[in-house]
């Protein structure tokens, strides 16, 4: 315990020494940085939309099922909007079983983030805010985390501090750290993983392998994402180690034998997926959909603007893709392979499990930013290190270029984050999918006695009932073709209605559209219709 102590002060100690060898200009800057970056994570946790990617954690949190839903409130009878959000409440009739059953029914999400998030509510009670505040607290947990590993890349101590003063005004990270998913415990596990990677393979311990064994099983039980993250680093250290000494190494085989163990010990999730496979399939959209490649090239450039910036620079989205592969072949340039294999490999191989399958098969995996986190925090690790390389070890007009580069990533995070913080609805709420929420809510609220009729899905109905009047009754029901409209209510809405079932009831019945969402040009989506009896002759 004396030694453990001891070895924590010198930590301390060392860290304080290097904080007082910055230049004054960057400690101050990292500490406004950490500040405004840490307040933006938990400002106005509860004003966005819950979406449905969130309302669906809530439901496998709380240990319901959307057969169950389905079954008991998609019936046709009449129920208030207050009591269908009982989905969204803690039940004491639900435990730590209908949790694990909700999970494994369809076994595309691995367990770990949400059996915590269950151990938290049952702690503080659900909420959007206390779902959110998790998530948040994850997030400021990564900052750590990532001055660890920055600490292992690289000699440079201002790398690591620069590095978690970009993390923290980055607009990914904030605007996910207020999002009720798995992404910011994905981002602990990437990094706090290759840091004790670099730990073990310097110093060689037991401990330090079998520590680095239990954050990659972490890992794997958080996000299947991080499947390539073990394999980039997989392949770092057969590079570094087997082909580069030329024999099977200590680390080398430690290495192997710690991943074989944790990816045992993930073998039931993995049986679960197959026998699941069908259920997967149809709950994963991005497995699906052939794209042409001049769209999926627009929309990876456009990723990195999005990541950083929160911009759409259009033709100008160019430049940070040039900027990220210059950082990238400068850090190559003036780095150890130690350093820049293992970074290189995260960007690669991260980034091309996700657009290989895309490109041969089809599918939207590699267009779905929030499975890019481990690719982009790669990238941030580059930027860091061209950037303070410049401002600070270089002179003239390259020291310009990169205390220019640092403050205009510094300013423009700040100003999308005090944006975004303001917003109702943006864009990682999917604002094709939930714009719409607050307009029509506040359409359907201003009516005394309206009837809302849905067949939607049912995290979609869910997440837009938070918006609607407790007493606001709505029916709800998968087959119109035994729909018997309930009397007494006037207007009768028919929300997110499939053509084939307004077909069905337009015999008898005429519709008027009333709101149209145009948020997608491409994706224009009808989305709320008054129902009315026609009258016979």
């Amino acid at each position: 315990m004396v030694a453990e102590s001891i070895g924590a002060r010198g930590v301390v100690k060392t860290v304080q020494k290097e904080w007082r060898s910055l230049p004054a200009w960057l400690r101050y800057g990292v500490v406004v940085l950490l500040i405004v970056g840490i307040f933006f994570r938990f400002y106005n946790l509860d004003r966005k939309v819950y979406w449905i990617d969130e309302t669906s954690t809530s439901l496998r949190t709380l240990g319901y099922t959307r057969i169950e839903v389905l079954q008991e409130a998609f019936d046709g009878q009449v129920i208030s909007a207050g009591d269908f959000r009982q989905y969204q409440r803690m039940s004491p009739e639900k435990g730590w079983g209908d949790t694990f059953n909700s999970l494994t029914g369809t076994a595309e999400h691995t367990p770990l983030y949400f059996l915590l998030a269950r151990l938290w509510v049952s702690l503080v009670g659900h909420s959007v805010w206390t779902m959110r505040f998790l998530t948040a607290v994850f997030s400021v947990l990564a900052i750590p985390c990532l001055y660890w590993l920055c600490r292992q890349l690289f000699t440079n101590p201002a790398v690591a501090w620069t590095a978690i003063g970009l993390y923290a005004i980055t607009p990914i990270h904030v605007l996910f750290a207020q999002e009720a998913r798995p992404y910011s415990l994905l981002t602990i596990w990437v990094l706090l993983s290759s840091a004790l990677l670099l730990r073990a393979m310097e110093v060689g311990k037991p401990k330090n392998w079998i520590f680095y064994g239990l954050t990659i099983a972490a890992g794997l039980y958080t996000q299947l994402l991080f499947t390539f993250v073990l394999l980039a680093q997989g392949l770092y250290v057969l590079i570094l180690e087997g082909l580069g000494k030329r024999r099977i190494t200590r680390n080398l085989t430690a290495f192997l034998v710690i991943a074989i163990g944790a990816v045992t010990s993930f073998i039931p999730w993995i049986v679960l997926l197959f026998v699941r496979r069908e259920q997967v399939s149809e709950s994963t959209s991005s497995l699906v959909g052939n794209q042409p490649l001049s769209y999926m090239i627009d929309r990876w450039v456009f990723h990195l603007n999005q990541a950083f910036l929160d911009r759409d620079l259009a033709s100008a989205n160019i430049l940070i893709v040039l900027l990220a592969a210059f950082a990238l072949y400068f850090l190559t340039r003036y780095t150890p392979p130690r350093t820049w294999l293992l970074i290189v490999l995260l960007v690669s191989v991260t980034f091309l499990c996700l657009a290989i399958p895309d490109l041969m098969n089809g599918g939207r995996r590699s267009l779905r930013i929030r499975y890019l986190f481990p690719f982009i925090l790669s990238i941030q690790i580059t930027f860091a290190f061209l950037f303070t390389t410049l401002a600070i070890e270089r002179r003239g007009w390259q020291q310009k270029v990169g205390q220019l580069l640092l403050a205009g990533f510094a300013i423009a995070g700040i100003i999308a984050c005090s944006v975004s913080s303001q917003a109702v609805v943006w864009w990682n709420k999917s604002n094709p999918r939930s714009a719409y929420y607050p307009i029509v809510a506040e359409l359907i609220n201003q009516q005394p006695n309206p009837l809302v009729i849905s067949d939607g899905s049912v995290s979609d109905t869910l997440a837009f009932s938070a918006w609607l009047r407790p007493d606001v009754k709505l029916q709800l029901i998968e087959d119109f073709r035994n729909l018997q409209i309930a009397e007494g209510f006037d207007p009768v809405y028919l929300l997110n209605p499939e053509p084939e079932n307004r077909r069905l009831l337009r015999s008898d019945y005429r519709f008027t559209l009333v709101y149209k969402d145009e948020t997608d040009p491409d994706d224009i989506e009808e989305r709320l219709w008054t129902v009315e009896k026609r009258r016979s002759n």
